[in-house]
Formats: structure tokens, sequence, C-alpha cells
């Protein structure tokens, strides 16, 4: 996996494990992400593991639902509506909260 940052715009590069071709995911309006491993996302699981897909929207629950309730975030009342997704890795997976949906599409350079 790989991930690319510059301000507000997150693109995560992926290989297919059966060596298909590399697939992006990129989010737009991105208000935080956090890579993590896949160990420590245990509420996720198994419900947005590899075998279901690999790009999920978080309803509830999540790293959001924390922020929205935290003392001092200000990602409820300065960012208007904010989303979570998870993308899963074969070890890492990388938590995004972000504005805008996200775009998939083909990766043509080499990683």
């Amino acid at each position: 996996m790989r991930i690319d940052y510059v301000p507000r715009q997150l693109t995560i590069v992926a290989r297919d494990a059966n060596g298909g071709a590399p697939i992006g995911v990129s989010f737009a309006g991105v208000v935080a992400h956090r890579v993590m491993d896949e160990r420590d996302l245990a509420e996720y699981w198994p419900a947005c593991s590899l075998p279901s897909g690999w790009v999920f929207f978080i309803q509830s629950g999540g790293w959001l639902s924390q922020e929205m309730v935290r003392p001092g975030s200000c990602i409820g009342s300065f960012y208007g509506e904010v989303r979570e997704y998870l993308v899963a890795g074969l070890t890492d997976c990388v938590s995004v909260l972000c504005t805008g949906e996200p775009r998939f599409g083909l990766e043509c350079r080499s990683s």
C-alpha cells in the first residue's frame, strides 16, 4: 500500500494480492487520516476485511464517532459534513475523515 498526502487530498494505491494491476482511491476534503496496524482496529473485523472489500464507509462507532464527542475536537463544528472511510490493507489500514466522496481508478505508475 502506498499513501500520498498533500493538504486536503489523500491517495492510497493498493496492489492486488494475486498480482493484478494496482488500483487507487483518492479522497478530497481530507480532515484527518491515520495509518494503523489491522490488529489495532479489531472492532471493525471481520465486517471490514479484505474478503469483503477494501474500502468501507463507516456509518457509526468508528474514529469519527469518537472525535464528535472528544473535548477539544473541532471536527464536528468546523468542517461541515464529515464522513469516515476505512481502507483495509494486508497488514496496515487507513482511516480517513473527509468531506468528499472517494474516487477510484487504475494506477499507471510503478510503485
